[in-house]
């Protein structure tokens, strides 16, 4: 009996042993950031079939081995899956556009079949009349049928687009090809373009669905009666916009931006927005001036379009630096440019990581400042690292509060990390003279947190001086990465390991030809919920929350 005992405790501790494991692991696995997951939580569901089958690509990538030579068969049947599944989403794709384009053409019509166009004593008999008023109810209900498909069809676009790129990225990883002159990844993406689903049909889609919904009179409101919403991007940063249109199921709003022969920025809206809620996404990222410019004059343009609402989508506020009189007879320029903008109309203003909080007290009491902060989708990156002895380090004395608020969250996170601080001297603007560390990094691991890179001079310079003071692996952290002049030169001379800043501000290609050391996470699931909060009156308080920053990690 005591041996029949002894055998029944052991297994079951060896269960529990087992269970536990499963536990942990399926943690790891939910706290890892998978493109996989976020694909099902995206995707239409009554398209579901119709998407790249992203994880039957990766399940198929882990059977071609590479240390061993395979044959040409392993490899053949990975890229004729691909060629499939390309194939699947271009019919499917095209095939609802033929739908749509019908049904578009449809609008417009009287039940005979014939457009109401004149208005003759026999078209005004009350049966004629009452068909006219089905007609136009129908017309309604199919030009909001369409808007939604529409939008529906550009997330598609999207998920698809990045699902084949990240297939062939892991490819690349998984052959030990990154870097290499045999990688596939930068070839696919460049024929990723000239895919069906990729064409410009989709675009004369929508240009057909604006000149129906202008001749079927114009949509204000949408379901309940609340504001319909409206995307519109300036040419700051479209991929973002891009990305942003696909996460909220919303096609950008048409618009003209272009140039004068003097310079002079012109900008038409291409479609009516009269009562409807707009979002005009747009970073004041280099070429400062120009992309200031443009979002004055498209808050102006939809304020005297009749826009019922009016919200800038800020990811980058330029002039931030420039927030207080540090010397004599000097602007403080945050502010004038506060004023601009709410002087153009705004109703609201969504930031990301303000250089300085004050600049939301800039603006006036009727506009609310909405500053987002993309420090937890950044946690949950460098959680993955599994990090030894971290030190958070402060590049500078005025970053020390952003710097204790990244620890803070760390802890948060059961991540056990130190603070530093490094005191700089400059010997004049954007040069810096000597540096002093206040803590200890030796034998430890290091992040470094700023809110914006520019020339890169004082974090490649703190990077060096933590790996005189005997750090191990360097990191930084930057909400903006503007990567201006020698940047891209001096991050990939300097201690960095890698560099990790949000995609508030596009990176140049210029500068990624120059370092492999940067990385870009994105804040689209973060703006996305900020959007879907103003637009339905809801609160923001959740997107604050350090704890939230795993799923808001894409």
């Amino acid at each position: 009996f005591r041996s029949i005992l002894s055998i029944a405790c052991r297994s079951s501790s060896w269960l529990i042993s087992i269970l536990f494991q499963f536990n942990s692991k399926q943690f790891r696995y939910q706290s890892r950031m998978k493109f996989g997951r976020d694909l099902v939580t995206s995707m239409v569901l009554e398209w579901e079939k119709d998407y790249c089958n992203y994880n039957a690509l990766k399940a198929m990538l882990k059977t071609i081995s590479a240390e061993s030579v395979q044959d040409e068969a392993d490899h053949g049947a990975f890229f004729l899956l691909v060629e499939d599944e390309l194939q699947k989403v271009n019919q499917f794709y095209l095939q609802t556009l033929n739908d749509l384009e019908q049904q578009l053409q449809s609008i417009g019509k009287t039940p005979d079949g014939d457009e109401g166009q004149s208005a003759s004593a026999d078209s005004l008999s009350k049966p004629a009349l009452a068909g006219r008023v089905v007609s136009k109810n129908v017309d309604e209900k199919t030009l909001l049928t369409v808007y939604r498909i529409l939008g529906q069809l550009q997330s598609y676009v999207w998920l698809n687009q990045q699902a084949f790129s990240k297939i062939m990225k892991k490819y690349d990883k998984h052959m030990k090809y990154r870097g290499t002159d045999k990688a596939k990844s930068i070839n696919f993406d460049t024929r990723l373009e000239q895919e069906p689903f990729k064409n410009k049909q989709l675009d004369s889609l929508l240009e057909m669905y604006r000149a129906a919904r202008s001749k079927a009179g114009g949509l204000g409101k949408g379901a309940g009666g609340r504001m319909e919403m409206r995307l519109i991007s300036g040419t700051a940063n479209r991929p973002l916009a891009e990305e942003l249109a696909a996460r909220l199921g919303v096609p950008l709003t048409g618009v003209t931006i272009g140039l004068f022969n003097d310079g002079e920025c012109n900008i038409q809206i291409e479609e009516n927005i009269r009562g409807t809620d707009v979002f005009i996404l747009q970073p004041t990222c280099p070429p400062v001036n120009d992309n200031l410019m443009q979002l004055l004059l498209l808050i102006s343009a939809c304020r005297r379009a009749s826009a019922g609402r009016v919200t800038a989508v800020v990811p980058y506020y330029g002039y931030a630096r420039q927030d207080r009189k540090d010397r004599a007879r000097v602007p403080i320029s945050a502010a004038d440019v506060a004023r601009m903008i709410e002087a153009m109309g705004v109703d609201r203003v969504c930031c990301v990581d303000l250089h300085c909080g004050q600049i939301q007290g800039f603006f006036g009491p009727r506009t609310p400042v909405d500053n987002l902060f993309a420090g937890p989708i950044a946690l949950s990156y460098f959680k993955l690292k599994n990090l030894l002895n971290l030190v958070v380090v402060s590049p500078d004395a005025g970053g020390v509060t952003r710097a204790k608020a990244f620890l803070e969250g760390l802890n948060a996170h059961g991540v056990d990390a130190s603070l530093a601080v490094i005191i700089k001297q400059r010997s004049r603007p954007g040069e810096v003279g000597s540096m002093n560390l206040v803590g200890s990094v030796k034998g430890c691991d290091a992040i470094i947190v700023d809110d914006m890179i520019d020339t890169a001079g004082t974090l490649c310079k703190a990077a060096d001086e933590l790996k005189t003071f005997g750090a191990n692996r360097i990191f930084a952290f930057s909400t903006h990465g503007l990567f201006n002049g020698p940047a891209g030169d001096r991050i990939e001379a300097c201690a960095l390991e890698e560099v990790v800043v949000a995609n508030t501000v596009p990176v140049l290609p210029s500068v990624l030809a120059k370092t492999k050391k940067i990385r870009a996470i994105s804040v689209g699931k973060l703006l996305d919920g900020a959007i879907r909060s103003i637009h339905s009156g809801e609160s923001l308080s959740a997107l604050f929350d350090n704890d939230l920053g795993g799923s808001l990690l894409a």
